[in-house]
């Protein structure tokens, strides 16, 4: 019972708040009644910051630790404080932002958004969130999930999720550190934690039905179609999506990937070296038709189970033409450049589920199966030429590929908690297993130019990657006094990977012959076995946590063809980590981390087999490389001020690695053999993986928003500082390329009213590459990219809306030929009709200018390069779109 402490008298209509320390998602509040009470039920065992707030009162706090018994306050006592006032007006205002706990809370009220707007767009105009082509950040960090009242909603993609959920039904957004599944359910902090956006709807949204379907059609052929279908009935809820476009609209998550490695037979390639970069289909190069659907299921199984489930379904054709210029950045040494043009057809499925089952309040199990499939034909055509430093020709090659692809990806993994009568007692076994597969068969045909000889080969690259992992995880942790714990854990972690690459070239005779020297058998296996011992404490505002962690690592390489041979490496490693924040008077808090970490090679880093597919850059594999260890530093200080409606952060992170796997890269001059015996032609350039130290990457990045209530537009600005090493060998030599990036953004969005929307910005960034080893002029490179733009909403009357979209990009190469600039125009007209206006017919322009194309560089510690690449050009298309909104209180 809550009473004055001058009279004795109850107290009608206080709020009392129960925050719990360790996790503010999870607190509890009531209001007090006619007669001063107030009961507050299933609050789970922690320990929790009280406040009591009532007008014309001084506010009151205390720390409680409830545990299992029921605990009764009796008679609380707060003191009154009154104050004479002058007379003020008061004027009704919704409060834009809110801080509660360490959560920041968005009021979607206060912002305004035009009629069919998204939350992708309500929260590109709050102060410190930005949202851009590569996702969603908020003060400077980027959101990795998003959650709709606190369920997952579409896996973890972001941008999805809040492109789906129309603004309308938004009550507000919360953005906060999600700590992990098990720190939820015990409430002891384990220290992981997920950057999350919570989007929480209005009472009167909760349950009906919304969307919207769309179609057009235009010229050059071009189309666009597609649907977006939700269904919300309490706790189930049922999205159906889908897509069908050739305007390289590509797909709804760059997560439909298999998880497969490699570059179809050309590792190391003009392509990159980067993880399936032949089967991203959500970032791929040039112009590509989509078919796409997915579908997401959430639904509770009796009173203790809730079912989340999603499937995508994705197929994609993609026409890719490509200009490459590579220049070794060492006296002496040659030019490449090359003309690609790609056809491709990727299909695959993607489908997840979670069981959540809590079987009592002190037993949880979680099981999180997903499967994914792809199936990738490509057929690439290649002309490529090196010259050395005079521009004389010394290599000529044309090359037709034809790549058949087929890989799946298997996991599990489930959780176990079990939370002990003591508070604080826990423990806790976590399980997970993958079982990847790639298929894939290259052939190819080379027609190769050489000292005025002419000779056409033909091949055939057949491989197959395989690869079984598991990972098991037992914790305990014990609370030790009031505020400490003690956590113990054991983990092994296993992976088998193997890659049998089987070649064939074709004889005088036409044949097809299996070469030995291109073909490999290789296994290997990597587990790590871990003891870790963590201490923390918590305290008002405050934790802290220590950790050591004690490491045997075993990497076993073996290879059965076509030679027998063993290569096992044992690693002993102390790897400490440590942890916490602090909150300041004023609103700030500050968040660091510090922690080791170890990696292994991969298996194509590992496999001693040469790749010539691309017949002037080969590369192979090395079977004596180490793991490497990597020292990593972040700290996050932030302070929002809700009377000011200002955010502010700044993040630092550095990076240090001992046996960074960087490439040793030779150019042959003449014909050379290397060590290992393999005879190089002239004009060719070989690369490897090798260890080397030296790398570095530390960053400095500071976001500032602000509300301007006078002008009604939310300001965000970021300012950021970057500094890069990484090692490298160029012909024996060692390199050290250092990068300096320094870059900075501004934008301006409205929050006039909801016929009146713009989002104007402005960010450039300068590069400065300094090669320690090289002499050439140009081996030492500066390039800068400037970029304005902004997109205009605007609604006019009876129904008129008016849009457009335009982007001034300026780069500024290393050298005179590298120079760019160009300008991306889009624009629409469109009327508004039906009922409700939920109907509409819009005319637009893509590329109003004709002045699209893209462009990319890239310098590192062997070479320089620029791509161009094929863009989608100038078409307009008629469009029609019906809104769906029906929502049941």
């Amino acid at each position: 019972v809550l009473a004055d402490g001058d009279d004795a008298t109850e107290i009608v209509g206080a709020t009392i708040m129960l925050t719990n320390v360790r996790d503010s998602t999870r607190s509890k509040y009531a209001i007090t009644d006619v007669n001063g009470g107030f009961k507050i039920e299933n609050a789970e065992a922690a320990f929790y910051n009280m406040s009591i707030t009532s007008m014309g009162y001084k506010p009151y706090a205390k720390v409680l630790r409830i545990g299992a018994i029921d605990m009764n306050l009796g008679r609380v006592f707060i003191k009154q404080d009154s104050k004479m006032l002058d007379a003020i007006e008061v004027k009704a205002a919704v409060v834009a932002m809110e801080k509660k706990g360490d959560t920041l809370q968005y009021n979607a009220d206060a912002f305004k958004v035009n009629q069919d707007a998204s939350t992708k767009d309500l929260v590109s105009k709050m102060p410190g969130i930005v949202v851009d082509g590569s996702g969603v950040s908020a003060n400077g960090e980027t959101i990795q999930q998003v959650l709709l009242d606190g369920k997952r909603f579409f896996g973890q993609d972001p941008l999805l999720s809040l492109n789906t959920i129309p603004a309308e039904v938004v009550k507000n957004v919360q953005v906060f550190d999600q700590k992990s599944e098990q720190s939820q359910f015990t409430g002891v902090d384990d220290g992981n934690t997920t950057k999350t956006m919570n989007v929480v709807t209005k009472e009167g949204k909760k349950n009906g039905k919304f969307g919207k379907v769309y179609g057009g059609y235009g010229t050059g052929e071009h189309y666009n179609a597609g649907f977006n279908l939700n269904s919300f009935k309490k706790d189930r809820r049922i999205s159906l999506i889908g897509m069908s476009n050739n305007v390289n609209i590509q797909n709804f998550s760059n997560e439909d990937l298999a998880g497969v490695a490699g570059g179809g037979g050309r590792r190391g390639g003009f392509r990159g070296g980067g993880p399936g970069d032949n089967f991203l289909t959500g970032t791929q190069n040039g112009i590509t038709k989509t078919n796409a659907i997915g579908l997401n299921f959430t639904d509770k199984l009796g009173e203790k189970a809730t079912l989340e489930s999603s499937y995508f379904y994705n197929q994609t054709d993609n026409t890719s033409n490509q200009s490459t210029n590579r220049q070794l950045a060492e006296d002496g040494s040659d030019y490449y450049s090359a003309e690609n043009r790609s056809d491709s057809d990727n299909e695959n499925h993607r489908l997840n589920m979670r069981v959540d089952y809590n079987i009592n309040e002190n037993n949880r199990l979680v099981i999180r199966p997903s499967l994914s499939f792809q199936d990738n034909e490509s057929i690439d055509y290649s002309a490529a030429v090196t010259r050395d430093e005079n521009g004389d020709i010394i290599k000529e090659t044309v090359n037709n590929y034809l790549s058949l692809n087929k890989s799946y990806n298997i996991r599990n993994d489930i959780d176990f908690t079990h939370k002990f009568g003591k508070i604080g007692r826990t423990m806790g076994i976590e399980f997970n297993n993958t079982i990847r597969n790639t298929n894939r068969e290259n052939f190819q045909t080379e027609l190769l130019s050489e000292a005025g000889r002419d000779s056409l080969t033909n091949y055939e690259y057949d491989t197959e990657d395989r690869q079984f992992s598991y990972n098991l995880e037992v914790n305990f942790s014990e609370p030790v006094g009031a505020k400490g714990q003690v956590a113990v854990e054991y983990e092994i972690d296993n992976s088998d990977r193997s890659s049998d690459k089987k070649a064939y070239i074709e004889d005088e005779s036409e044949i097809l012959n299996f070469n030995t020297e291109l073909s490999n058998e290789f296994e290997s296996r990597y587990t790590t076995h871990q003891g870790k011992l963590s201490y923390s404490i918590r305290g008002f505002g405050q934790f802290f946590t220590i950790r050591g962690t004690y490491q045997h690592a075993i990497l076993n390489n073996d290879q059965f063809f076509p030679e027998s041979g063993t290569f096992q490496r044992k690693f002993n490693n102390f790897i400490p980590s440590m942890y916490g924040k602090v909150n300041f008077k004023g609103g700030s808090d500050m968040f660091f981390r510090y922690s080791g970490d170890t990696d292994e090679p991969s298996v194509s880093q590992l496999q001693n087999v040469v790749d010539r597919s691309n017949t002037l850059l080969w590369s192979i594999g090395n079977p004596e490389l180490k793991q490497s260890y990597t020292h990593s530093f972040f700290a996050r200080w932030g302070k929002s001020n809700i009377d000011k409606n200002t955010s502010i952060s700044n993040n630092i992170s550095v990076r240090a690695t001992k046996n960074y796997v960087t490439n040793e890269t030779q150019f042959a001059n003449q014909d050379l053999v290397l060590d290992s015996g393999i005879e190089v032609p002239r004009g060719t350039q070989i690369s490897r993986p090798v260890n080397l130290n030296g790398y570095w990457n530390v960053s400095n990045n500071t976001t500032f928003g602000v509300l301007v209530s006078k002008f009604k537009t939310n300001i965000n600005t970021t300012i950021g500082i970057n500094y890069r090493r990484q090692p490298g060998l160029n012909n024996n030599v060692k390199n050290l390329a250092s990068t300096y990036t320094g870059s900075g953004r501004v934008s301006f969005v409205s929050n006039i009213s909801k016929d009146v929307d713009f989002n104007v910005y402005y960010n450039a960034s300068t590069n400065t590459v300094v090669n320690s080893a090289q002499t050439r002029s140009n081996a030492n490179s500066n390039y800068i990219t400037q970029a304005i733009g902004g997109t205009v909403n605007l609604t006019f009357w009876d129904g008129i809306v008016f849009r457009s979209d335009i982007i001034y990009q300026k780069y500024n190469g290393v050298n005179e030929a590298f120079n760019t600039t160009y300008t991306l125009w889009n624009m629409s007209l469109a009327k508004k009709f039906l009922k409700n206006d939920l109907g509409e017919l819009a005319l637009s322009v893509f590329d109003l200018l004709k002045q699209n194309r893209s462009i990319s560089q890239s310098v590192s510690a062997t070479y320089l390069e620029e791509t161009r690449t094929q863009v989608l050009q100038q078409y307009f298309m008629l469009t029609f779109t019906y809104q769906i909104r029906k929502f049941k209180s």
